[in-house]
């Protein structure tokens, strides 16, 4: 028998694993959206009403932003005097949409970005010295005995420099154009609206009793609780009305006469917004509201230039002709309410002193401003901590003023009592820069984006001369000024030859 030759053995060609895979790859997406969509239903399904409407409308919002994060910052317009209505805790800290809101536009410029594989993020002098700023309030972390309070004063200054950075960043052309002229109209829709509910408030008499005024009138006080922060907020934000009413109103008005309305749209919406937020300013009755428009009103009215220095001249030979009765021609109460500021300055011994309706307010104060001077005496270089007012005023309280009241009242001693003299030297630094940029972009600017800069400057004079009274950098309000600050780099970095008055 013989034998039969046999070559090598083959072995049969396997295909890839990758071959193998290939057809599950295809429903791995589709498996995936059905288990998330199912997962969604069951949520929707077993949680409650508000918390799965939540959850629905975060979803979509969520998915807005990836697609335009400046959505985000038209929202903040509306949450930074709205978003109080709604809070939650979180260990121990209340957490409103501002903050949310805030962490979603970062995150959704941070998702953008790498998938553009761009980072487009503008620097400014600015950023440095709101850097130098957050420093100072870091090093104030290691008297704090408080951690919450001090971690989350770090925080809010963290946020103002990632919505300064954000709105300073939005790009140029048509595009850019298209979103700052919609975010401003945010912004003065958002106004619009605190000054409508402070008119209904101050005319039908909505609030606590210890809000009337003349015996049939309310202080206006909006959302915010209180007149000082609403009149504050209107105050911080009426910058930008009146200064895009100056900047493009000769646009505007050719715009009509030329028969395009449309292009005078955002010039008449700035001027209806301020005249109400105007009305509801003066309705909250704040001393530091009043000081701080006509402070932020003048430093604007000095940036025009020549013509505006002799308007200034003119306006006070008038007045000295006047005499006397151009002050009897203004409304009384109003005239007292601002003349009693000068109250606060060389106040006798506050222990001494016999409290009644008239001065309380004013002691009340002024006793604050003593507690802060008291902390900055223990500890004059670094004070006491990064958001340490309230924990140590018991310490140092007057006797009959032993609420701390969250802060000293004044913003540049509550620094100064918290970091001393490092904290405000760092602070005073950040005003400076801020307001030379802003004066800066005046001269540099035209068109409408010079409106910008000078809501930009009135605002920054508003903040110098209203923060002698208040701190203004609460209810979120620190990101009001963030995005007016970015409105203004942006104008200043992005400034080109367009035709102006014409809507996006």
């Amino acid at each position: 028998m013989e034998a039969v030759a046999r070559g090598p053995l083959r072995r049969r060609a396997r295909p890839p694993l990758g071959a193998l895979l290939a057809p599950a790859r295809g429903l791995v997406r589709p498996l995936a959206a059905a288990v998330g969509l199912l997962a969604l239903a069951l949520f929707l399904v077993e949680a409650p009403l508000s918390l799965a409407a939540l959850a629905l409308v975060g979803a979509m919002g969520g998915v807005a932003l990836l697609l335009r994060p400046a959505l985000g910052l038209y929202a903040l317009a509306f949450a930074v005097p709205f978003g109080s209505l709604r809070e939650f805790g979180v260990g121990g800290v209340s957490v409103g949409a501002s903050e949310l809101l805030v962490a979603a536009v970062l995150g959704a410029w941070a998702a953008r970005m790498a998938v553009t594989r761009r980072v487009d993020v503008v620097r400014t002098p600015l950023t440095l010295a709101v850097l130098g700023y957050i420093g100072a309030l870091a090093l104030g972390l290691l008297p704090a005995t408080a951690l919450t309070p001090a971690l989350k004063e770090l925080v809010k200054w963290i946020e103002f420099l990632v919505v300064y950075t954000t709105v300073a960043s939005l790009p140029d052309g048509d595009e850019g154009r298209r979103l700052v002229r919609g975010l401003v109209a945010a912004l003065l829709l958002a106004g619009l609206a605190e000054g409508l509910l402070g008119a209904y408030q101050f005319l039908h008499g909505v609030g606590p009793p210890g809000f009337i005024l003349m015996g049939r009138y309310m202080r206006a006080h909006g959302t915010f609780q209180q007149p000082n922060p609403y009149g504050g907020y209107l105050g911080l934000l009426l910058p930008l009305a009146y200064g895009t009413v100056l900047a493009e109103w000769r646009a505007a008005w050719g715009a009509i006469r030329a028969g395009r309305p449309r292009g005078a749209w955002l010039w008449a919406l700035a001027g209806v917004s301020g005249g109400v937020m105007l009305a509801g300013l003066v309705m909250s009755w704040s001393r530091g509201a009043l000081l701080g428009l006509v402070a932020g009103a003048g430093i604007v009215f000095l940036s025009l230039g020549r013509r505006a220095w002799a308007a200034l001249a003119a306006a006070a030979l008038v007045l000295a002709l006047l005499g006397p009765g151009s002050i009897e021609a203004l409304p009384g109460d109003l005239v007292g309410r601002v003349t009693e500021t000068f109250a606060y300055v060389a106040l006798p011994d506050l222990t001494a002193l016999e409290i009644d309706d008239a001065n309380f307010s004013v002691v009340e104060r002024a006793a604050h401003w003593l507690a802060a001077w008291r902390m900055f005496s223990r500890a004059p270089w670094l004070g006491v901590g990064t958001g340490q007012y309230a924990t140590v005023y018991p310490s140092v309280a007057l006797p009959r003023w032993q609420d701390p009241l969250g802060h000293a009242h004044n913003y540049y001693l509550n620094v100064l009592a918290e970091g001393g003299l490092l904290g405000l030297g760092a602070y005073l630094l950040m005003l400076w820069v801020a307001l030379r940029a802003a004066w800066r972009a005046v001269g540099e600017c035209t068109g409408w984006r010079r409106g910008l800069a000078l809501g930009a400057l009135g605002m920054l004079g508003y903040i110098a001369a209203h923060s002698a009274f208040d701190n203004l950098y609460v209810h979120e309000m620190y990101l009001l000024v963030a995005t007016i600050l970015g409105l203004a780099a942006w104008a200043r970095g992005r400034e080109a030859p367009e035709t102006t008055g014409v809507g996006p």
